[in-house]
């Protein structure tokens, strides 16, 4: 669960850009960034699964955020930059890639600097969105990774991944 520095203590925040728009998790739920990331294709995936990064032996499922922030008209680069995120899934820790088109500076966020999320409507899932924080002359969504997918879409991308590992990549 995400949670803007308390008593106005700035946390740190990994901000990047999908489709134009500005998002922010805490740091603490990132485990690393990839810029162009090579990405293995996976039969039968999901449209929201992007495919599998292999890192540190590891098949690391990776979720397109745009397709999952519904926004149809986007450019999908070859190679994206992905963000590593710690989520949880049947209560085990693991790495879950989000696709990006790219990573900013970092940012540091109290809680004076953040307010709650807008309701979108139903036209767009926004369920992980937990708040909005002041970003310069703008504000970036604050996403919470953990929510991003639900248990079952997330244990359907870990299985997609499990076949496709270090042994079909030559270690």
């Amino acid at each position: 669960m995400m949670n803007a520095g308390t008593e106005g203590r700035a946390e740190p925040y990994l901000h990047f850009v999908v489709g134009g728009e500005h998002y922010a998790t805490p740091s603490a739920c990132v485990a690393g960034v990839v810029p162009e990331a090579r990405l293995e294709p996976v039969t039968g995936a999901p449209p929201h699964v992007r495919g599998v990064l292999v890192q540190d032996g590891e098949a690391v499922p990776v979720v397109d955020l745009s397709h999952l922030l519904g926004q149809a008209l986007r450019t999908v680069r070859a190679r994206p930059t992905v963000v590593l995120a710690q989520v949880r899934c049947c209560g085990e820790p693991l790495r879950l890639g989000l696709a990006v088109d790219g990573v900013g500076a970092p940012l540091e966020l109290s809680s004076r600097d953040v307010v709650p999320a807008p309701s979108f409507g139903a036209a767009m899932p926004v369920d992980f969105l937990v708040g909005m924080g002041r970003h310069g002359e703008g504000l970036v969504l604050l996403m919470d990774v953990e929510r991003i997918l639900t248990e079952s879409q997330l244990h359907s991308a870990i299985q997609l991944a499990s076949p496709v590992g270090p042994k079909g990549h030559g270690g």
